[in-house]
């Protein structure tokens, strides 16, 4: 009985305190060391977003895959943990275009998990792919073609001309570059509604 209170008390203390929503133990390993890397002397805590259902659905996000980024009461910045299309699986088609419409029956996407953290004024601060298991398209990960979304503060992206095309990741480039502006697009409404 003792130890089932101690793995009670354990599994509801570290629940309590992570704060990190349904992620993967990989995926809060990789943000937690992107973190330390940017604001390397402050102690930064993930606080959940306050986003209501209602909220969520009509922005279609996740609920709780988005935090604010705070040191004490300091706000730093806000962080969103997406997942977007990879090249279908099976390989890539020659054009990037065919990959955005529905996928032809049989046919499917792989996905990756990536991080955007944007600075208390919603410009890009850092982009970086958590995770990429697909087969093809794994270029995407790459820090020096992340680094074109730094600075970034909204309105229209072109992939291949705002943003480098990038070879041998045509569906995964361009899905992550449309989600950047996308999940602009979100922080702006989530700071209308006073959420951010």
């Amino acid at each position: 009985m003792k130890y089932l209170i101690i793995a009670l008390v354990s599994y509801f203390g570290l629940f309590l305190t992570n704060n990190v929503g349904d992620l993967s133990p990989r995926i809060q390993k990789s943000i937690e060391k992107e973190i330390r890397k940017i604001w390397k002397d402050a102690v930064v805590t993930k606080v959940p977003m306050k986003i209501d259902e209602n909220t969520a659905k009509e922005l279609q996000i996740e609920r709780d895959k988005n935090f604010v980024l705070k040191s004490g009461d300091k706000t730093l910045a806000y962080l969103f943990v997406r997942r977007t299309k990879g090249c279908v699986i099976g390989g890539c088609t020659e054009t990037g275009v065919k990959q955005f419409q529905e996928p032809a029956i049989g046919e499917r996407y792989e996905h990756f998990d990536y991080m955007l953290i944007l600075n208390k004024d919603l410009s890009v601060k850092k982009v970086k792919v958590l995770v990429y298991d697909g087969e093809y398209g794994y270029e995407v990960g790459s820090k020096l073609w992340l680094k074109q979304f730094i600075g970034y503060s909204g309105g229209e992206l072109n992939y291949g001309k705002d943003i480098q095309a990038l070879s041998g990741a045509t569906v995964s480039a361009q899905s992550i570059t449309e989600d950047i502006q996308l999940m602009h697009e979100v922080a702006l409404e989530l700071r209308k509604k006073g959420i951010i």
